[in-house]
């Protein structure tokens, strides 16, 4: 099996690193930029699955499955979009829950 190359973790950290940075920002930065993130993870897992092509009957092609004859590339930019919108899911509970901390510390102050 071969190894994941390291450009399939760049997606998935560019959406942690700017998440992380947009703290900084106003609230609407960071709302924006996990919709795009999703939307770009969604867009690499269609273009990879669209680039598979049909898949090959492994009796015909000699390699042991399906997933094995297929361009490793293409399988590749689907993981780096599963990976991201992965991401996206956990960062969205976390700003959920964040700023929900802002807004019960908020109300708590000004009592």
């Amino acid at each position: 099996m071969d190894i994941v190359p390291g450009y399939v973790f760049i997606l998935p950290a560019v959406i942690v690193v700017g998440w992380i940075l947009s703290w900084w920002g106003a609230r609407r930065v960071r709302w924006i930029l996990l919709s795009a993130a999703g939307v770009v993870s969604v867009l690499c897992v269609v273009i990879g699955w669209q680039a598979m092509g049909p898949p090959a009957d492994p009796r015909t092609v000699s390699c042991s499955s399906t997933w094995a004859c297929t361009d490793p590339g293409s399988l590749y930019l689907v993981a780096a979009g599963l990976l991201g919108f992965g991401c996206c899911l956990v960062l969205l509970i976390l700003a959920i829950l964040g700023e929900a901390m802002v807004i019960w510390r908020r109300r708590r102050t000004s009592d």
